[in-house]
Formats: C-alpha cells, sequence, structure tokens
C-alpha cells in the first residue's frame, strides 16, 4: 500500500513541474532580457520530470511495493513539492497581478518581468538537482536490490 502512496506523490509532482514549465514557456516568449535563465530553468524541469516518470513506472510496476528506499522518499517528494509550489506561485503571481499586465499591452508597455536574479535561478538549479539526484540514488539502489534477489 505505501507503493501507492509513493507512486501518487511522484504523479503529483509530475504535474506540477509540468506546470511551472508551462509558465516558464509563457515567461520564455513574453520577457527578452531573461531567456537564459528561462532555458537552464526549463531544462532542469525537464531532466526532474523525467526521472519523476521513471520512478512512476518503477513504484507502479509489479516490483513497487519492493522497493524500499524509493517507498521512503517522502520527505524528499514534500521537499521537491515545495519547491515547485514556490515557483507555481512566484511565477503565476507575476504573469498577471490583477490585469495589469492586460492594461498595460493596451498601451503597448510590455508590463511582464522575469521575477528572478541569475543567482536566484542558479539555486533554485541547484535544488532541483539535489531532489532529482535523491531520486535517482534510491531508484538505483532498489533496482539493484531487485536485481541481485530476483
Amino acid at each position: 500500500m505505501e507503493g501507492i502512496g509513493a507512486a501518487a506523490g511522484v504523479i503529483a509532482l509530475i504535474e506540477l513541474s509540468a506546470k511551472v514549465t508551462s509558465l516558464c514557456l509563457q515567461y520564455s516568449s513574453a520577457v527578452k532580457n531573461a531567456k537564459s535563465d528561462i532555458e537552464r530553468l526549463q531544462g532542469e524541469l525537464d531532466r526532474l520530470q523525467t526521472t519523476l516518470q521513471g520512478a512512476r513506472q518503477l513504484l507502479e510496476s509489479a516490483d513497487g511495493e519492493r522497493l524500499r528506499t524509493s517507498q521512503q522518499l517522502r520527505d524528499g517528494l514534500g521537499g521537491c513539492s515545495a519547491q515547485l509550489t514556490d515557483l507555481q506561485a512566484k511565477l503565476q503571481s507575476t504573469l498577471d497581478p490583477q490585469g495589469a499586465r492586460k492594461i498595460m499591452r493596451r498601451f503597448g508597455f510590455r508590463a511582464l518581468k522575469w521575477p528572478y536574479k541569475s543567482e536566484n535561478v542558479d539555486a533554485i538549479i541547484r535544488t532541483l538537482e539535489r531532489y532529482r539526484d535523491t531520486l535517482s540514488a534510491a531508484l538505483l539502489i532498489d533496482q539493484s536490490y531487485v536485481i541481485a534477489f530476483t
């Protein structure tokens, strides 16, 4: 039964990272001065999604219940979820602060500004990399266990 909880957590993270990626895409087309930061963040989000999708497949497989290390990742998944939720909230609130962007667009102004400095993007990417690495290591340990004992 624990496998279902871990798999559900992974699925929620996949959906959340997809939403953040979508927001980054909206910024990328509207903001000129932060394109490389946005692309770097999108790249890490894509890598995180790939790892999460692999984790989901493993956790939902017939051997999912035997993946003890991966089942213990709830804390890591919670931290990753909090990071992605913060990203989503900040990007969403800056994207359309009470319709101000629509008003500015009527007058021909670009009201949208990327809400992160390059150093902040670096820190966010490092944090997401740590979550991805932790998840990958747990999956590797579990795969080794399954291979060794089957």
